[in-house]
């Protein structure tokens, strides 16, 4: 009985289970993306849910230093402090403008 031929390329792209060289650099930024987008949906959160700058800056930190305990956070103090500047950012206190009754008609 004839032996299949070997090859030693793998018949499909996918099947190769070796990255790209720039491949880590592109990942990287996607998942520095990925928790500023999640810090920032947390900020819009807690400022919805009536709670001020600082207890939101020191609940944003904690999460982080929890998410990322063995390691330093790839999201420092500063950026985390710029997301609470965008969203805390229209009102001095930090606290959310009261919104009026109904919605646009």
């Amino acid at each position: 009985m004839p032996k299949a031929p070997s090859r030693s390329d793998p018949p499909f792209d996918w099947l190769d289970s070796r990255p790209s060289r720039g491949r880590a650099k592109i990942e990287q930024g996607r998942r520095e993306g990925m928790y500023r987008t999640e810090l920032e949906d947390r900020a819009g959160l807690l400022h919805r849910l009536g709670h001020g700058r600082d207890w939101a800056r020191t609940r944003l930190l904690a999460n982080l230093d929890w998410d990322f305990a063995p390691g330093p956070s790839p999201i420092g103090a500063a950026a985390v402090d710029a997301i609470l500047d965008r969203v805390f950012g229209a009102t001095a206190s930090g606290r959310p403008t009261p919104r009026g009754k109904g919605g646009t008609r």
